[in-house]
């Protein structure tokens, strides 16, 4: 057993990808799959990544897996122009190259001259993410002769997204002299530039990243680039795995108390997450910041498909989505109709009756209700039930449903079929996150447990564990989830929380 890792074995290289763009060139998607080098395309120079720009060094950089912490990092290997990392030029570190940065989703490297307002011909721009596909389609759009382009939801003079969550006059490309601007036209979900949430008019500089709901959009002077979205309703590899949400969680307070310190893990699609804690870890303090809602008392990051969620709440909020407790759903109608009840009152107004006939449908079938469709809400099943009002968050494009306590009251049976059925929600991508007092009765369903715990040192909740439920057994040296509540909790318990607080940062660390 590998104790230098989280989960305690070697994983995989996390799926990653790299959008390179080469001004006249097609655009190129390259799968990141380990530790490979970069360089210009040479007969006498092996690269795992060629280009083919003059101003390319032929053993430019690297890009380096951790396995201990998962994570991408790139490194420039001393080249003749260099690697911009978001618009930062990285320093020579030694005879070896520049300082490793950590790459997180979306972050820009580029190979051009210093004055990046006005870039070379010939100027190279990588951007690392985890979201877009192989295969993946890819849009242009020319600015060419033009003074105004109106971007927007299946518009037809403009730039026409496929996205769902894009207004249907979302944006506003304008020239003025010779630069380029554009102005969020009161969208619902807003714009960000460069991971900015905009307000008012920003001007726009060559190779600047655009981000509208879940399209990104990249300015290269005389074109914009764009890809097509669309609703994912089909079952997922999860071999392949992406990072949708990166917590990084510095501080939690209350006043002048601290509730959470030092949580950092990534969530990945299709996870179904069990969240764990003893009295007063944080659970809930967890959740709220988590979905933004205390984001005032919260330092530290949440990182959301790329965007920063505490900076961009706007553009973001939807993507989060809480299921209550006790649900407010009326039984004497079908589950068809009250899906569409729920998106007329969400949707109304910026959306036609067959867009959201159409957003319906795949919710239907993205949650596995279209054989359920025509029942009667009170003749569903506990399980059944709770996935309903998971399809009710959806309809707003959620891609995390966090759930406390759902199977409060609830006999066994009745839990085991709510928690199958949650299980199922993630069979698209989507992320499930649950707290529950009986996690044994679907342990083999949850892919990680987050444990939570309070430290007797300084009374603030830590992260604990996580990582799946097979070495959570080994890690806490227990046989049920329940048990692992019994060996942190002071009150009532065995009182090791500082114990594996400690064990968990040291294997962290590696």
């Amino acid at each position: 057993m590998d104790n230098k890792t989280i989960y305690y074995r070697p994983l995989p290289p996390k799926p990653a990808t790299l959008l390179i763009l080469e001004r006249g060139k097609p655009v190129r998607i390259v799968s990141l799959s380990g530790s490979m080098s970069i360089g210009r395309e040479s007969n006498d120079f092996m690269n795992d990544i060629s280009l083919k720009s003059g101003i390319v060094s032929r053993n430019h950089g690297e890009f380096v897996y951790d396995d201990n912490g998962a994570n991408y990092y790139y490194r420039d290997n001393n080249s003749l122009n260099g690697t911009f990392y978001n618009g930062v030029k990285l320093e020579k570190l030694n005879e070896r190259g520049s300082k490793a940065v950590k790459l997180n989703d979306g972050d820009i490297l580029r190979i051009d001259c210093d004055n990046l307002v006005n870039p070379r011909s010939d100027a190279v721009v990588l951007l690392y993410s985890t979201k877009f596909a192989m295969g993946e389609t890819w849009h242009r759009y020319s600015l060419y002769d033009k003074t105004q382009v109106n971007i927007g939801r299946n518009i037809e003079n403009g730039i026409s997204l496929t996205d769902f969550m894009a207004s249907r006059q979302h944006a506003v490309l304008e020239r003025y002299q010779n630069m380029w601007y554009i102005t969020d036209s009161g969208s619902v979900n807003g714009l960000a530039v460069n991971k900015n949430i905009i307000q008012g008019r920003c001007p726009l500089n060559i190779f600047d990243v655009i981000n509208i709901a879940n399209t990104t959009l990249i300015y290269l002077g005389n074109e914009i680039i764009y890809n097509e979205v669309h609703l994912n309703i089909q079952k997922q590899d999860y071999s392949n795995r992406s990072v949708v949400m990166g917590v990084n969680i510095d501080e939690v307070r209350f006043g002048n108390k601290a509730l959470l310190r030092n949580i950092n893990l990534d969530i990945e699609s299709g996870d179904f997450i069990l969240i764990l804690g003893g009295s007063g870890a944080g659970k809930t303090t967890f959740i709220k910041a988590v979905m933004g809602e205390i984001k005032a008392n919260t330092s530290g990051q949440i990182l959301f498909e790329n965007l920063d969620l505490y900076k961009n709440f706007k553009m973001l909020k939807h993507k989060i989505g809480f299921v209550p407790q006790f649900p407010t759903t009326r039984v004497n109608d079908t589950v068809y109709n009250t899906i569409m009840d729920a998106a007329y009152v969400k949707l109304a107004g910026e959306y036609s009756k067959k867009e959201i006939k159409e957003r319906v449908e795949g919710v239907n079938e993205r949650m596995m209700l279209t054989s359920l469709k025509n029942n009667l809400v009170g003749t569903l099943s506990g399980g059944q039930f709770k996935r309903l009002e998971v399809a009710l968050q959806a309809i707003g494009d959620q891609k995390v449903f966090i759930l406390d306590e759902p199977d409060s009251g609830m006999d066994y049976a009745t839990r085991v079929d709510l928690m199958g059925n949650l299980k199922s929600c993630t069979e698209t991508g989507d992320v499930v996150m649950v707290i529950t007092h009986s996690p044994d009765d679907a342990a083999t369903l949850f892919t990680k447990v987050i444990v939570l715990a309070k430290s007797k040192t300084d009374e603030v909740g830590h992260l604990a564990y996580y990582g799946d439920v097979q070495n959570a057994y080994k890690f806490f040296g227990v046989n049920k989830l329940s048990e692992i509540v019994l060996e942190i909790n002071y009150e009532g318990g065995k009182g090791r929380a500082d114990e594996f607080i400690e064990k968990y940062e040291r294997t962290r660390r590696g």
